[in-house]
């Protein structure tokens, strides 16, 4: 049986950060950055000792990722694309692909080691292995990718349980809090441009449709009271945070729940997630301690 989520359309829950898979628009990406790497070795003077260094990736990533003969590099006079190939073969899984981008940026890492050295100094520019990273990132934060580069290595930023804690709470609430919940994943998904202001103000509204259905109380403060009342014994000090939490939505220089301002303060995609997975938690919590479902 089709959720309301799938019935009406809204982005999955597993669609607001993509892990374990790379699309075609993620791995359009990373092929561009190695194109740009390209252009950056191109029109940079500092890499000029080298006859031609991005070549020079392609062939140490032929012999020494794929593990192929030196003389087949250039078999025929023509050099082999490997990168951007092996990153647009069906055939290969993602994480083999992440594994060549990774085993890309520790070769591009030594090689600005032994520049580095062999100047005695650093230049007052940005070495191509921090170039390279920093285009990986910005790309992969932008079409939600659940990875970033972290000292050189990729690493996971969402966990699965995270995206499990909201396809829990979407999956066993009533129609409502569904709406409000699936609605925060498809603004803060929604592209290209994310609205993660109105996704935390959904976010914060599914917890409210749930304690108004237990309370019949407007508020998220008289409702989480009335809920302690009913027997449910929650801690002060979490009741407290989501109350402080509550606040920060309603408060009017965020603008998160008033209408928008001329100096509005931006929502970050990090506190719109923040919000998407502490609310869903925070009502599979109350859930849990009212031992019903709703």
């Amino acid at each position: 049986m089709k959720l309301f989520s799938e019935r009406y359309n809204y982005i999955k829950p597993q669609d607001i950060m993509i892990r374990e898979n790379i699309t075609p628009e993620i791995q359009n990406a990373i092929c561009s950055c190695y194109d740009r790497m390209r252009i950056y070795f191109d029109n940079h003077d500092v890499y000029s000792y080298r006859l031609n260094a991005y070549l020079e990736v392609e062939k140490y990533l032929w012999c020494n990722f794929l593990n192929q003969r030196e003389y087949n590099f250039a078999k025929g006079h023509a050099y082999k694309i490997v990168a951007t190939k092996f990153l647009e073969d069906v055939s290969n899984p993602w994480y083999k692909k992440l594994d060549i981008v990774e085993f890309t940026i520790k070769y591009l890492s030594c090689v600005d080691e032994i520049l580095i050295k062999n100047d005695g100094y650093r230049r007052n520019m940005e070495y191509v292995s921090e170039f390279f990273v920093r285009c990986l990132n910005r790309e992969f934060k932008r079409l939600n990718f659940a990875y970033r580069v972290v000292n050189n290595e990729i690493v996971e930023i969402t966990s699965e349980q995270e995206i499990k804690t909201i396809e829990i709470a979407i999956e066993n609430s009533s129609k409502n809090i569904q709406e409000h919940l699936s609605k925060a994943i498809e603004l803060y998904a929604k592209r290209p441009s994310a609205d993660y202001r109105n996704s935390i103000k959904e976010s914060i509204s599914a917890v409210e449709a749930f304690c108004r259905k237990q309370t019949n109380k407007n508020t998220l403060g008289d409702a989480l009271k009335m809920v302690q009342n009913k027997g449910v014994n929650i801690p002060q000090m979490l009741i407290t945070a989501f109350e402080k939490l509550y606040v920060y939505t309603n408060q009017p220089s965020s603008g998160i729940r008033h209408a928008l301002m001329e100096e509005e303060t931006d929502s970050s995609k990090e506190e719109a997630y923040f919000m998407l997975v502490s609310c869903s938690a925070f009502i599979n919590y109350l859930k849990a301690k009212l031992g019903n479902e709703f």
